[in-house]
């Protein structure tokens, strides 16, 4: 199977998020094949899950270190995007062999990822054990869950989903390096021993570009998939300008949760026209570029 690959340059949390909310929009209504994205942050952001309280995180601080705040689609707790390159999939669950489940999908791209990161010259895992998180631990690496990697014992990344019916958005952080200090910061905790990063895990200096090629191989050996390098389409940035200005840019969003009445409209709208134009080019699934 052939699977797009797209590379975006740093850019707000708020475009990021919005980004990859659009893929999985546009892949869940056939417009786009199966994609991986790899993306960086700028400024540094701390990105929320979908449900946690805004107060989990030290808002002053943020300020203090310049770095923004955003909410994601999908679950979890808290995580500093800093040094690291985040990588993102948008794929139907159900070509997943082991089920369409949320856990059997985490289980399957983990493979991609662990076999990405051997190429590095990292020995990650899935943890044995599901460690429920305690309500407090606000910094997602301080625990560990079936949706993470670990080596020897300490976090090493995780990755969270969001669904749209069968289809997924799965992104996650595999830091190539720690702040412990604007770790401790944020988010209160000195616990530095629970957690590693990709550099640490190598014993080497890892280039985000190097990080990015070994998980492209790393997917192509486990998945089975070859890649093509793409684009975003014209869909997919309009849906992002729609989602940053009704969404993923709002006060009401990062805070409560709350969106623009019209957005949902809004990208109703906009997948209805797409699709209607698809049909009538008569093309199959756009594979990169943009719709005419």
């Amino acid at each position: 199977m052939r699977w797009r690959l797209v590379r975006t340059p740093a850019m707000a949390g708020a475009w990021n998020m919005a980004i990859d909310e659009a893929m999985l929009l546009t892949h869940a209504a056939g417009l786009i094949p199966p994609t991986l994205r790899f993306y960086q942050w700028s400024p540094p952001t701390v990105s929320l899950g979908l449900l946690q309280p805004y107060d989990a995180i030290n808002e002053q601080a943020c300020q203090q270190l310049g770095f923004d705040i955003v909410r994601r689609p999908s679950g979890g707790g808290a995580v500093l995007h800093q040094h690291e390159v985040t990588y993102a999939v948008v794929v139907d669950g159900r070509l997943c062999p082991y089920g369409s489940s949320v856990l059997a999908t985490y289980r399957w791209l983990a493979e991609g990822l662990i076999a990405g990161l051997r190429f590095l010259g990292v020995s990650a895992s899935l943890p044995e054990g599901t460690n429920e998180p305690a309500p407090s631990a606000a910094f997602c690496f301080v625990r560990l869950t079936g949706a993470d990697l670990e080596v020897s014992g300490r976090k090493l990344g995780g990755s969270a989903q969001a669904r749209r019916r069968y289809f997924l958005l799965q992104h996650g952080s595999l830091p190539l390096r720690l702040d412990n200090t604007a770790i401790a910061q944020l988010f209160g905790t000195q616990d530095t021993h629970s957690f590693t990063c990709v550099e640490e895990a190598a014993g080497r200096k890892v280039e985000p570009d190097e990080f990015a090629d070994a998980l492209v191989r790393g997917f192509e050996t486990a998945l089975v998939v070859t890649f093509y390098v793409g684009e975003l389409t014209e869909v997919e940035w309009q849906l992002a300008e729609l989602l940053v200005a009704g969404k993923y840019g709002m006060e009401s969003w990062t805070k409560e949760r709350k969106v623009a009445p019209t957005l949902h409209q809004q990208v109703t709208d906009l997948l209805r026209r797409a699709q209607q134009r698809w049909n009538c080019d008569g093309s199959s699934a756009v594979t990169g570029g943009h719709l005419s």
